[in-house]
């Protein structure tokens, strides 16, 4: 039984890695591009734009959507990313930037919880 579960606990450990991290193209829904980076692992990820910006994909309106921290989690605001109105766009949905600092600190709680 101990060997099973260090063998999974293996297995785990090996799949998980890093996004790619290589800038490259994302598309909304409504076929605007833009060029950002998928960062982070399997507990915590997100696309950071050239701009700065955290985004989250939704699912539901296929588009990529300002990040906003909610219950120990990163999450997709509902505000889609608009390249040359961010600013104006994070306004009318009252989204604060995510900086750095809250970033690292969530990653260090999902990695916490984790194990």
């Amino acid at each position: 039984m101990k060997i099973l579960v260090i063998v999974l606990m293996s297995v785990t450990y090996l799949l998980s890695a890093p996004a790619f991290q290589k800038m490259r193209e994302f598309k909304n829904a409504d076929g605007t591009v833009f060029i950002g980076q998928a960062e982070g692992n399997h507990h915590l990820n997100w696309i950071r734009t050239e701009d700065g910006e955290i985004l989250k994909y939704n699912k539901e309106s296929k588009n990529f959507e300002y990040a906003k921290i909610e219950k120990n989690s990163l999450k997709a605001s509902g505000a889609r990313y608009e390249k040359k109105r961010t600013r104006r766009a994070r306004s009318l949905a009252h989204i604060n930037k995510i900086d750095e600092i809250q970033l690292s600190e969530l990653l260090k709680r999902k990695l916490k919880t984790s194990f």
